[in-house]
């Protein structure tokens, strides 16, 4: 007995960001480089060959830009959401977009098949595909892949979950738990169950007297090796991710404790050169005011200060001098001004005073 997958990322594996739709493409499109994937061995059924975030987009603009504008219609701006997809991103309350991973047969089971048995599982796949479209009509396909270069031939498949009828934000929103929950799961999974038996009945030339193994009530899938293998690519690529973030933040702080670091020299090198010079120009005019200098430095700065302040007295000092004076004396007579002034002013009252008879 073989086994039927129809698995729903979930939990952990969710993607709840746009950088999960990244890393998923990643894997999905094989743009990185490893040997054990061929990229000449998958096939891009829907969707673009470059990027699926780009295809999940579009499903956006599609599907969800006359709800936001009907939504942002009237509101103040700091109210608005300017891009939804970034809006779900962001909020962590659903996924961005949903991958359902479609495969028939384990490791096991496909160990001992030929390339054209391999090969000619890819139309069955691309049927499965059609019959989830219509069984799922909410679930908006963006991108759908085939791989034949792992353990087993199977398809992932990323499409956006799309509900309607909301009362409070988008009257139309991306709604994973709704379009799959427990129940509607459990219906998807038994008609995918029916629909691949009829298939393994009409090709024996791949799966021979093979059955389909029940399905068990309450499962998400039945995991096969490659499956698992790819979840922890998964996980590792998100660490990495992780990883490189925490570098970037400790390269700022860093930068931060550089600059910080740079300042304060800056500062203490500032305060430093101002008391040097304080203390310098104290230190000369010790040596400048010396009637009897006693060293050779003493007898340089003391003359040439004497020469300077003979210069000062007969040029500049008569100047300085009188601009002082003529200064203090306005300040004086301003002064005395307003003395002059309240005194004037407080006469009248003192007359009245000096008028009034005695009782």
């Amino acid at each position: 007995m073989i086994t039927v997958t129809f698995h729903i990322s979930c939990k952990k594996h969710s993607l709840t960001k746009t950088r999960d739709v990244v890393s998923v493409s990643k894997h999905n499109l094989r743009l990185f480089q490893s040997e054990e994937y061929n990229e000449e061995m998958i096939e891009v059924e829907v969707g673009s060959e470059v990027n699926v975030l780009d295809d999940v987009k579009e499903i956006y603009e599609r599907e969800f830009s006359e709800a936001l504008a009907e939504y942002n219609k009237g509101k103040r701006s700091d109210r608005q959401i300017p891009d939804y997809l970034e809006y779900v991103s962001e909020s962590k309350k659903n996924d961005v977009a949903t991958e359902v991973i479609l495969q028939v047969g384990d490791k096991e089971f496909w160990a001992d098949k030929t390339r054209e048995q391999w090969n000619a599982m890819k139309p069955l796949l691309r049927d499965q595909l059609e019959y989830v479209k219509e069984i799922v009509p909410e679930f908006k396909i963006a991108s759908a892949v085939t791989h034949l270069d792992e353990d087993s031939p199977h398809m992932h498949v990323v499409g956006v979950p799309v509900a309607t009828g909301y009362k409070r934000g988008l009257s139309k929103q991306v709604a994973k738990t709704k379009v799959f929950d427990q129940e509607r799961l459990e219906k998807i999974q038994d008609l995918m169950h029916d629909f691949v038996e009829h298939q393994m009945i009409d090709h024996p030339e791949i799966f021979g007297d093979e059955t389909l193994k029940p399905k068990e009530k309450g499962r998400n899938s039945d995991f096969s090796k490659e499956f698992y293998l790819r979840l922890k690519q998964q996980e590792y690529e998100k660490l990495e991710d992780k990883c490189q973030e925490k570098e970037t933040q400790i390269e700022a702080l860093d930068g931060t404790a550089k600059e910080m670091k740079e300042d304060i020299e800056s500062t203490v090198n500032q305060y430093v050169d101002s008391v040097v010079n304080t203390e310098m120009k104290k230190e000369f005019m010790r040596y400048a005011t010396l009637e009897n200098p006693k060293t050779t430095l003493g007898k340089l700065v003391s003359k040439a200060f004497r020469t300077f302040k003979e210069w000062w007295d007969k040029t500049k000092k008569p100047e300085v001098a009188e601009k002082a004076k003529t200064s203090i004396l306005q300040k004086l007579r301003e002064s005395q001004a307003i003395v002059d002034q309240r005194k004037e002013q407080q006469s009248p009252n003192l007359n009245r005073n000096n008028l009034r008879p005695e009782r």
